[in-house]
This record gives C-alpha cells, sequence and structure tokens, in this order.
C-alpha cells in the first residue's frame, strides 16, 4: 500500500495535540465518539456537559493506522473492487517488464518485486520478463502467460521515463506479439515514471540520505 510522505504537521499550533504523535492526517478522529474505554473516557465540562474525551488517545495519530484505513477506503472502492476482481482472475496476467541488466543481482531485484506483488496484492499471474542483456524476454513471458489461459495480459514498462524503449521498442514488440496471440488482449501499461508519486520517492531517498 502506498503511504504519503511526512504526515505530521509540525507547524499546527497546537502540535503536538496528542502524546506520541506520528501523523496528523485526521486531525479530527472520523471515528469520534468511539466510545471505547481503552482509548478515552467520559468527562464533565465546566458547563456541567458530558462529554467523550481522547485527550490521552493517540491511535488515530499512528502511521500504521492511517496507512490501514487507506487501504480499506481504496478496498471498498467500488472501481477497485472490479479492478481487483479481474486481476485476481487466471484470465488476466501482469508483466513487469525491466531493462535487463548484465548483473545477475539487478535481474533478481525485478524478480522478487515481481512476486512481492502477485503475493501483496492477491493476484493470479505475475511475471517478470527483461527487454535485453537477460532472459525471459517479453515474447516468451507473453507466449508463457498466454498458454496459461490468459485472455488479458497487462505489460507494465517498469522505466522510470518514456524515452525510445518505451515509445518505440516495447510498442513495437507488442505489435508483433499481438499478431502471434490474437486471442489474448495486451494492454500497455504506463511506465513507472508517469506517476506524480514518483516524487515521494525520490524525497524518501533525499530524506534517508539527509538522516
Amino acid at each position: 500500500m502506498n503511504r504519503m510522505i511526512n504526515r505530521l504537521n509540525r507547524h499546527c499550533a497546537y502540535f503536538p495535540c496528542h502524546k506520541g504523535m506520528e501523523d496528523c492526517t485526521f486531525c479530527y478522529c472520523p471515528f469520534y465518539p468511539c466510545k471505547d474505554e481503552h482509548l478515552g473516557h467520559f468527562i464533565i465540562t465546566r458547563k456541567k456537559e458530558k462529554i467523550w474525551s481522547c485527550e490521552d488517545c493517540n491511535w488515530i495519530h499512528k502511521k500504521k493506522v492511517v496507512d490501514n484505513i487507506f487501504h480499506m477506503i481504496r478496498r471498498d472502492n467500488p472501481k477497485t473492487r472490479k479492478s481487483q476482481n479481474k486481476l485476481i482472475s487466471k484470465e488476466t496476467g501482469v508483466i513487469i517488464l525491466g531493462h535487463g541488466s548484465k548483473l545477475k543481482d539487478a535481474n533478481d531485484s525485478l524478480r522478487r518485486l515481481a512476486s512481492e506483488i502477485k503475493r501483496k496484492n492477491g493476484l493470479s499471474i505475475v511475471e517478470p520478463a527483461f527487454l535485453q542483456f537477460s532472459q525471459p524476454d517479453l515474447m516468451a513471458t507473453i507466449k508463457k502467460v498466454a498458454a496459461g489461459g490468459c485472455r488479458k495480459i497487462i505489460i507494465v514498462p517498469f522505466f522510470l521515463f518514456a524515452g525510445n524503449h518505451v515509445n518505440r521498442d516495447i510498442p513495437k514488440e507488442i505489435r508483433q506479439a499481438a499478431l502471434m496471440h490474437r486471442e489474448v488482449g495486451l494492454v500497455y501499461a504506463k511506465n513507472i515514471g508517469a506517476f506524480p508519486k514518483i516524487n515521494n520517492i525520490v524525497m524518501d531517498c533525499i530524506r534517508t540520505a539527509a538522516a
């Protein structure tokens, strides 16, 4: 699951409003009043009103809790559920296409990525492939996935920039594969650098180096 960067609002006049602050996304808890006596308690105000106090509760301000809430929101979204149902079906396969390297460790990283994406997201078929320097190549992987019964194959170019490989070489191979596998729909996804969230990854690198 993707986690937003730096969700602590240290510029807030009330920061830290709770002990052990980790996350300010939910400045006002959406579950208030939870009436969970492990997290808070009722108090009597000066106006003699009975209200629920969560002054000592930091549950909603824990990063893991906020991440889980975001995950549930995305999971329960009708469009997300529809897409997920398609992806867990054996009729849909995913190919993570990397550039390929002469270094075995670099290629193994892509293989681990494909395996992790499959495991964490409950997908049925996720295969790594390489444009050059390593095997299996894209054509061989498309053939393998199609032979497994897939009727739709999503090809994800694991490339940062939309250069010649992304705009020319890969589409050319996909067109050739489409002629050989007419029974399968080949879908070419955007490269990872095309998504704004890449900025968050770069900032993670910067913050880690600066620490």
